[in-house]
């Protein structure tokens, strides 16, 4: 299900060609018609920037985890994970021992779907940029793909479980693999 605030714009865009269209027709019903379907286009763009969905929630937690790893924040990365998964925050340790993510990191795209009783959201996450090996050296260009499951606790989504996919096959990788 897609709610109104995760893409207002095939609304808005109907509303303002309707808008259009009864404003040419020259009739004083027209413009009326106009006028209303102009200010209902504006109170569903406002609607929405007010309006936050589940999968919208999920993306912010998302974006924060990221700039926690940029950050090298470990407790706060740890206050995003689920009581129930703490064995990921000791994942997450290892990624910040291995690595530095460039501020120029960045989520790509993310594609949030949800169980049949809305309680479990999946969140597949394309994610790339510079980052460099604390290691030996080197570093470069790093494309990631990540399968992630959220669930809400204490009025916030948390990360319960993550998978590190291949980028190009989807295949399952090893969190920290070298590759």
């Amino acid at each position: 299900m897609s709610y109104l605030n995760d893409n207002p714009w095939p609304l808005i865009l109907l509303l303002a060609a309707v808008a259009v269209v009864a404003f040419l027709s020259g009739a004083s019903k027209g413009r009326g018609i106009a006028a209303l379907c102009v200010l209902l286009a504006v109170g569903v763009f406002f609607l929405e920037q007010y309006l936050v969905s589940p999968a919208e929630e999920v993306e912010s937690q998302l974006e924060t985890m990221l700039q926690h790893f940029k950050d090298r924040d470990i407790d706060a990365i740890g206050s995003q994970i689920s009581a129930d998964s703490q064995h990921l925050t000791t994942i997450a340790k290892g990624g910040l021992d291995l690595v530095d993510l460039d501020e120029g990191f960045r989520i790509k795209s993310v594609d949030v779907t949800f169980d049949d009783r809305g309680e479990v959201a999946t969140a597949m996450v394309r994610a790339n940029g510079s980052a460099t090996l604390k290691h030996g050296g080197g570093g470069g260009h790093a494309p990631t793909f990540w399968k992630t499951e959220w669930q809400p606790e204490g009025g916030q989504w948390k990360m319960r479980a993550v998978t590190r996919l291949n980028p190009t096959t989807g295949a399952q990788m090893e969190p920290l693999a070298a590759k």
